[in-house]
């Protein structure tokens, strides 16, 4: 890995990395205040307003009591894909592809660093970057959870709930990185990162509208953070295991690939 490079790449990426930062924290304090654990009839019939199919798809059944059983509910459950799944997205295209189709990767070359030495390092920045979304996340949310409900969060489990959400993250953002390191054209890139991970999200959000359409939730990778099996302690919960074995085998293909393909440099 180069160092120098690395540095650059964080920087390169930096704005975007702190918006979606921003957004995540700004919506899991939003849905921590919604949280009241004396009565929860106002927000029960908030829910029942709208289409029963929608609420169950986005995961929101019930109110729980529980802040963390809540939060892993009601932010965990969806909320915590999407804006992660954004910066993927951009920030792989930004790495690899964008500066191939442009022609900007060929200064890279120039440099006394070899090839798979570089795309190595933007790898490394893709999932240092996510790991840093979740710190931020772990850290900022517990403070929040802290200031206003005191010690009602449990944080084992909290923990237990990022460091899942960011390796579901992580296999999101090798998947990017992945078509990104694949195709020479950033639109292409782009489509197909966009595509298949919007694709998942999609069959999980169907497979939540009735136990009919269970099974097409079981075809999505958003499906391995198994929040439920957290709450409860479960030994295998997350899939850990499952989910860094993905991310390390989609992190060598991508590097294989773009290490033997032809660039039009």
């Amino acid at each position: 890995m180069n160092l120098t490079l690395f540095k650059a790449d964080l920087k390169g990426n930096a704005i975007l990395w702190a918006i979606i930062a921003y957004v995540m924290m700004m919506y899991f304090s939003v849905m921590s205040l919604m949280f009241d654990p004396t009565d929860t009839s106002a927000l029960a019939s908030m829910l029942e307003l709208l289409p029963e199919g929608l609420m169950s798809s986005f995961g929101f059944n019930s109110v729980s009591t529980n802040l963390t059983s809540f939060l892993a509910d009601y932010y965990y459950g969806f909320l915590v894909f999407m804006f992660p799944m954004i910066y993927c997205i951009v920030a792989a295209n930004r790495l690899v592809a964008k500066l191939v189709d442009n022609g900007s990767f060929a200064y890279l070359l120039m440099a006394p660093v070899s090839r798979r030495t570089i795309i190595v390092t933007k790898g490394a920045v893709l999932l240092s970057s996510i790991a840093m979304l979740f710190a931020v996340l772990h850290i900022g949310g517990s403070a929040v959870c802290r200031m206003f409900f005191g010690d009602m969060l449990n944080q084992s489990i909290f923990l237990r709930l990022n460091i899942n959400a960011a390796l579901l993250t992580m296999l999101v953002g090798m998947i990017c990185f992945f078509y990104s390191c694949y195709f020479n054209d950033s639109k292409l890139a782009l489509s197909f990162s966009a595509g298949v991970n919007i694709g998942f999200l999609l069959l999980f959000m169907l497979g939540g509208v009735s136990s009919q359409s269970e099974w097409l939730k079981k075809l999505s990778i958003f499906s391995l953070l198994d929040t439920q099996r957290i709450l409860e302690g479960s030994g295998t919960a997350g899939l850990e295991p499952l989910l860094a074995v993905l991310i390390l085998a989609l992190f060598g293909l991508s590097v294989w690939v773009f290490d033997r393909k032809n660039l039009p440099i």
